[in-house]
């Protein structure tokens, strides 16, 4: 009796107690009944949020994978809510487990009413949070600027001196007051190794700057290009601005939208306002700053440096530690011979690109007198130098001169021809060499190139040159301004004015003993005059407008010029001068938007290649069938209508036939000339028919080629195929099969002759509206090298491979697109990639 009167009592404390006053007596209630129901809600409720937080997890893990996306404070705020309940919602289960009423005889009501009050709370708590969990404002951050580039580094940082100038720049990026800084040291003395030692650690993702603005400034920069250059860094097109108030307005604002960022400038020559350029203040705006590297002092101070870092050479300890790594094996010389060998790299004077360049000149070098020749050379030749700069570029040329032979160094110097730090393609580079003749006797091209491709190593293993290759690119090289500068040098008979915005052509006062010219890449409008370069062999004119007409005698006293290049420049006419230029080899004019005549041609006895591609020319020159000498001729998107027959036939030498997109009339005598000739290694040609095309697989001829490309039909597709692949455009009723004897006239099921061969090493494949096939021949898959496929708008195909047909084993890629009846990929067939 007394326990039930005790049981009554504590009801009626704990439902009139103070903490409860303010609630309804029901509610009260529902907190006294049916916990253990509504803790299992709670717990079911809890594991649902897990279960949400965990899905958000994953998509949060795949947009930064793939995108690089962040999430934003809405779901990182989520985030914490969620682990903070269901770690609370966990220990009310662990407490719910303790207060059943078999624990004691009567429970404690007051600790039940309050235990259900919390049950309830985080039910309404954890409904909240699914809730949010929806995420309808979304989930990321909005895109930024990307950080930086991660730039690829070569040259090791040694010594105490550029670690202590790495941590100084470092501090200095870290202090508000401090807005722009200058580094400052002579050429070679690694202060870009440490600006990209800089911008490397900047772009990790704790880094203190939302981006980072690298730019290489030329030495020929002037205000418009270095902000054209800054431009093209942040994204910003003012190739339509001229007015340089204006473009400074768009940069600026442009830059600012960047946040916090860091403009790195590297390798300025000149000082200039940062109001002119487009560059915010960092004394007035402490988002941005400025970090600039130069070899003058006096730069730093024009562009009013707030602090300024001089960056030395090495020491002979750290010299030698880096002529050790890049000599090799010193740490087996004898001690006679090491202690030459360090002062052979004490005489680099501590600067860093000498130190590499000359111990890789020497690397592996251990015959005494090798190293003590060596010594000498570098030591005779600091005689009576005033300065370390000039210091620096004795020591460069004694690399130089340490190349393989004068066909290396001729082949180094011609680098120059291009603007400073140009980014060169390799292949270009080496027919340049080929038809100035710097390989030698000018034989069969691939022979060639392979050689040049040699020279090209070994130019890049003595760090003359520097790669620059990327995935899925074709090489391309560069040269260190430092290493320019001495080539330039090295080049008196040379005028090189290229990449510098020039708008007047230098050629009033010519030299007569001149012999190579190199004005690419500026804005030349005209060129005048009639220029007595008699031993000019070189003359490179490329990308500029030059839409005046050229003087008729423009060329008539370059006798011996062997390369002409004018692709990509707008004359309109070639002038009639370049008929008498019997000694040239390479005539490029490619690109050449206006160009619509050409005259007679047939004096240029010793021509090699002739690139007419993508011009508007609609008829072949004149005397083209006397160029007999001819290696390659470029077609490729002209206007030429007809091809002349017995062409092929007369030129005796041709290897590259290049007329992709080029629906010139030919003709089956075409075809024929083209299975006799026996100088063609690769050929790219669009055929009308395809019994043009089977006519000429037939004939085997396609053995003796390096590479192919064929486009069959009377138009052509927009994909861009590569080597070794048939583009078929147009309604063929055609079987594809192997140019195979044992199968050449069998018969397949589903199609009637003609049958279509293919060469067996065919790598790319496309059909464009070919409506009468049904399904991929059973010989298809005995293609060995097929690589891609690709099939658009063949209406009746229903199916790839059917059952019992071989595997596609080396096919990479298949591209479908707009196949109405397609009803499988393969029919019993399992593709092995």
């Amino acid at each position: 009796m007394a326990e039930i009167i005790a049981a009554v009592t504590g009801i009626c404390s704990c439902l009139c107690a103070q903490n409860c006053l303010n609630e309804a007596l029901s509610q009260k209630c529902t907190y006294l009944k049916s916990h253990d129901k509504h803790l299992e809600e709670l717990k079911g409720k809890s594991d649902e949020l897990s279960e949400l937080a965990q899905g958000v997890n994953r998509a949060l893990k795949h947009a930064e994978e793939q995108d690089g996306k962040k999430p934003n404070a809405t779901v990182i705020k989520w985030q914490d809510n969620v682990q903070e309940i269901v770690f609370a919602v966990d220990k009310l289960v662990e407490v719910g487990k303790d207060k059943k009423c078999l624990k004691g005889i009567l429970p404690n009501y007051f600790s039940r009413l309050k235990f259900g009050k919390q049950i309830k709370e985080k039910i309404t708590e954890v409904d909240k949070l699914l809730e949010k969990g929806k995420f309808s404002n979304g989930m990321f951050m909005e895109n930024l600027p990307r950080k930086g580039n991660i730039l690829p580094t070569t040259t090791t940082l040694v010594g105490q001196a550029t670690a202590e100038v790495i941590v100084e720049i470092w501090k200095y990026l870290a202090e508000e007051k401090v807005g722009r800084i200058g580094v400052y040291g002579m050429g070679g003395v690694g202060k870009t190794s440490i600006m990209k030692e800089i911008n490397n650690r900047l772009s990790e993702d704790d880094a203190p700057f939302n981006s980072v603005i690298w730019v290489t400034v030329t030495k020929e920069s002037n205000l418009h290009k270095l902000q054209e250059d800054i431009s093209v860094a942040v994204d910003l097109d003012l190739s339509k601005e001229e007015d340089q108030m204006r473009r400074a307005s768009k940069l600026l604002e442009a830059l600012k939208r960047r946040n916090r960022f860091l403009l790195i400038l590297d390798d300025i020559w000149t000082s200039y306002s940062l109001e002119d350029i487009g560059i915010p203040d960092p004394a007035i705006d402490h988002r941005c700053k400025l970090l600039l590297t130069t070899r003058s002092l006096a730069v730093c101070r024009g562009m009013e440096t707030d602090k300024n870092i001089d960056v030395k050479v090495l020491s002979e300890e750290e010299s030698w530690s880096l002529f050790s790594e890049k000599a090799g094996y010193v740490e087996n010389l004898s001690p006679e011979l090491s202690a030459v060998a360090k002062e052979v790299a004490k005489e680099c004077g501590g600067l860093p690109l000498a130190i590499v360049t000359v111990g890789r000149a020497l690397r592996e070098v251990t015959n005494e007198m090798e190293w003590v020749s060596a010594l000498k050379v570098l030591s005779s030749s600091t005689e009576n130098v005033e300065d370390m700069e000039e210091k620096v570029f004795s020591h460069l040329r004694f690399s130089y001169e340490r190349l393989k032979d004068d066909m290396t160094r001729s082949c180094f110097l011609y680098c120059a021809l291009y603007p400073e730090d140009h980014q060169i393609e390799a292949k270009e580079l080496i027919e340049y060499w080929m038809w100035e003749g710097l390989l030698g006797d000018v034989g069969r091209i691939q022979d060639n190139m392979v050689k040049g491709g040699m020279i090209l190593k070994n130019l890049k293993n003595a760090c003359m040159l520097e790669s620059m290759r990327h995935d899925g690119e074709a090489e391309h090289i560069k040269m260190h301004d430092l290493m320019r500068d001495m080539a330039l040098r090295l080049s008196p008979s040379c005028i090189i004015r290229a990449g510098i915005g020039l708008h007047k052509p230098p050629l009033e006062n010519l030299v007569e003993d001149v012999e190579r010219i190199s004005l690419m890449h500026n804005d030349l409008k005209f060129l005048r005059g009639e220029p007595f370069c008699p031993k000019l062999s070189t003359l490179l004119l490329q990308y500029n407008s030059i839409e005046e007409n050229l003087s008729h005698n423009f060329f008539y006293h370059m006798y011996s010029l062997s390369v002409l290049d004018l692709s990509y420049t707008g004359i309109h006419f070639l002038p009639d001068s370049v008929s008498d230029l019997e000694n040239l080899r390479a005539l490029l004019l490619h690109d050449c938007w206006n160009l619509t005549r050409l005259p007679n041609l047939g004096m240029l006895k010793e021509l090699r290649v002739l690139d007419f591609s993508r011009v508007r020319i609609t008829e072949l020159p004149e005397g083209i069938d006397m160029l007999t000498k001819l290696r390659r001729l470029g077609l490729t998107g002209s206007g030429v209508e007809m091809f002349p027959v017995g062409l092929i036939s007369s030129l005796t030498f041709l290897e590259e036939l290049l007329m992709d997109r080029c629906w010139a009339q030919c003709g089956l005598e075409f075809i024929v000339e083209l299975t006799t000739s026996i100088s063609l290694s690769i050929i790219e040609v669009c055929l009308l028919n395809a019994e043009d095309f089977d006519t000429y697989i037939k004939s085997g001829h396609w053995n003796q080629l390096q590479s192919f490309k064929f486009c069959v039909g009377g138009s052509y597709s927009n994909s861009d195929l590569g080597k070794n692949s048939i583009d078929f455009v147009g309604n063929f009723h055609l079987d594809i099969m192997l140019p195979d004897p044992a199968v050449a006239g069998a018969s397949c099921t589903g199609f009637a002759p003609p049958y279509i061969t293919l060469p067996d090493h065919t790598s790319e494949l496309q059909l464009c509206e070919c409506h009468d096939i049904n399904r991929l021949s059973i010989c298809l898959s005995n293609l060995t090298e097929l690589r891609l496929c690709k099939i658009i708008k063949c209406d009746q195909l229903e199916c790839i491979i059917m059952s019992g047909e071989n595997n596609l084993t080396t096919l990479q890629s298949m591209e479908l697109h707009g196949l109405k009846k397609l009803r499988t990929l393969c029919e019993g067939v399992v593709l092995p990639n």
